[in-house]
């Protein structure tokens, strides 16, 4: 199926880039209950063969967040009853990972850290807890730490900011084939979960038209998925102790074998990367306004200059409108129930068992 064709079959879906979707929040709030102090000592681990692979091709390395009480039952339900929940997100899913459009947003306030963490137990769905640095101090320390180590030991490696979101998801769930705008890491804590990584930058996997569109912000990040795409893939098995990269935008899709899984995601911005997303929000610019398509992905040199010169004076007068659509809820987080769910509108199932 052509990608214009599972654009137009979830059309009637209200999307939004997932980095959208998720704001950024403020700096980090005592109110909350932010923590400065870490209990135990963050471990880095990178083969010397692994170093040149990091952020050019897929490679799995090791750490010791697993070894830390951070992540134990008690320390998320800790975590889930003072985070703001604005900013935390329950999201479900299908069983079939070409239908992306069965992602569906699930309201949780007013339900507590302990009542979320059994819905995501008994249920298929996952928590995503964004920004979670800013929110909480130590997790904010954490990241630095990675990060440190990452910087010491990787040459060339200068990430200027950093930011990070923890996922509780549920056993057998499923994150849809996507690629995202920023380069990341995955820092696997608990379970186990299947990752398949596709060639980065390739069209056969992914347009340059729709790259640009998730590097201006103006569609979601899920991408058209075709069974056949697996034979292009690299796929491995995360284990506790485990951490994963691979190219800036390199698609991918993850499924959690049985067991819920506890992730760091982490997302880090250098000189390169931030280039990289002004050439093609500036590219996409010039395709809608003037119609000016496959220009230049080159990140360097007069040209990219020039484009994203144009492109930033044309923002600041209006002439590039922001576009972002929202996820609107259909559910809402119900641990009673058999799923974790409920559709928007009915009783939970502990008051339908009261009457």
């Amino acid at each position: 199926m052509e990608l214009s064709e599972r654009k137009s079959s979830m059309a009637d879906q209200v999307w939004e880039p997932i980095s959208n979707l998720f704001p950024p929040h403020p700096a980090v709030d005592p109110n909350v209950g932010a923590k400065t102090n870490l209990s135990f000592i963050p471990r880095v681990q990178l083969a010397e063969a692994s170093k040149a692979d990091f952020g050019v091709r897929p490679m799995v390395a090791q750490h010791n967040l697993h070894e830390s009480d951070m992540f134990s039952d008690a320390a998320l339900i800790d975590l889930l009853d003072r985070f703001p929940r604005k900013n935390l997100y329950a999201l479900t899913m299908g069983t079939d990972p070409t239908r992306a459009e069965e992602n569906r947003l699930a309201l949780n306030e007013g339900v507590s850290g302990a009542d979320l963490l059994r819905a995501v137990k008994k249920g298929r769905f996952w928590l995503n807890i964004t920004r979670v640095d800013r929110a909480d101090g130590g997790y904010r320390q954490l990241i630095d730490e990675l990060y440190a180590q990452l910087a010491a030991q990787i040459p060339g490696f200068a990430p200027d900011f950093s930011q990070g979101s923890l996922i509780i998801s549920s056993p057998h769930a499923l994150v849809y084939y996507h690629a995202d705008a920023p380069a990341s890491v995955l820092w696997h804590i608990r379970g186990r979960k299947r990752v398949w990584v596709y060639p980065a930058l390739d069209e056969r996997y992914m347009t340059r038209e729709v790259l640009e569109d998730i590097h201006a912000g103006v569609r979601h990040e899920y991408l058209s998925y075709e069974k056949s795409y697996d034979d292009g893939a690299i796929v491995y098995e995360l284990e506790p102790g485990q951490w994963t990269a691979w190219a800036q935008n390199a698609p991918h899709r993850v499924t959690n074998l049985d067991s819920v899984n506890v992730s760091l995601s982490t997302e880090h911005f250098t000189a390169q990367s931030r280039w990289r997303a002004r050439v093609y929000t500036a590219n996409r610019f010039l395709r809608v306004r003037f119609g000016l398509r496959n220009l230049s992905a080159r990140e360097q040199g007069a040209g990219a200059i020039a484009k994203t010169v144009i492109h930033r004076l044309a923002a600041k007068v209006g002439l590039d409108p922001a576009q972002v659509k929202r996820h609107i809820p259909t559910l809402r987080v119900d641990a009673d129930a058999p799923g974790g769910v409920v559709p928007l509108g009915e009783p939970c199932v502990a008051s339908k068992v009261g009457n």
